[in-house]
């Protein structure tokens, strides 16, 4: 028998593209499986401030007058979004300075209203001769950046 023979009879040969179709298919699985556990990537929010309430005062934007020296409440009313411009519901909405703290979640129209004033010791203290106080906004929410702001409000002074 000669060598071509041998090598006509012999099925070996035969396993190796299969092996090889076998370890694609199984690569394939794996590979779709890992895709699939990967989490989505995360998306930026944006916040308007829509009002300030200081006393009976409400003030449209970021920037309201507190009249007077002392401690006061204050209830920031904001509304955060997604790119799309879609309400981001249960966010977290923490404001900070003046020695007032605050925080609130937003609801299904991505609106909250947080106060600062509201238990003991959270009030803002503007001292007599301090113009402005400037409030820091700090906002998260589940699959989103988180979102800080150092000045997102401006909180100035005047006498009556």
């Amino acid at each position: 028998m000669s060598h071509l023979d041998k090598f006509k009879k012999d099925e070996r040969g035969i396993e190796l593209p299969i092996n090889i179709v076998v370890m694609l298919v199984v690569g394939m699985v794996a590979l779709a499986a890992l895709l699939a556990i990967i989490p989505k990537s995360k998306e930026n929010m944006s916040v308007d401030i829509i009002n300030i309430t200081i006393g009976d005062d409400i003030t449209k934007g970021s920037s309201a007058k507190v009249i007077g020296a002392g401690e006061h409440q204050v209830k920031i009313r904001l509304k955060v979004f997604d790119k799309n411009n879609n309400p981001v519901q249960k966010a977290s909405a923490t404001m900070s300075g003046g020695g007032g703290f605050g925080t609130s979640q937003t609801d299904e129209a991505g609106i909250a209203t947080v106060t600062l004033g509201g238990t003991e010791g959270t009030k803002v203290t503007i001292r007599p001769n301090q113009q402005t106080v400037e409030l820091k906004l700090a906002v998260k929410a589940n699959g989103y950046y988180d979102y800080e702001e150092d000045k997102a409000v401006l909180l100035y002074q005047t006498r009556k």
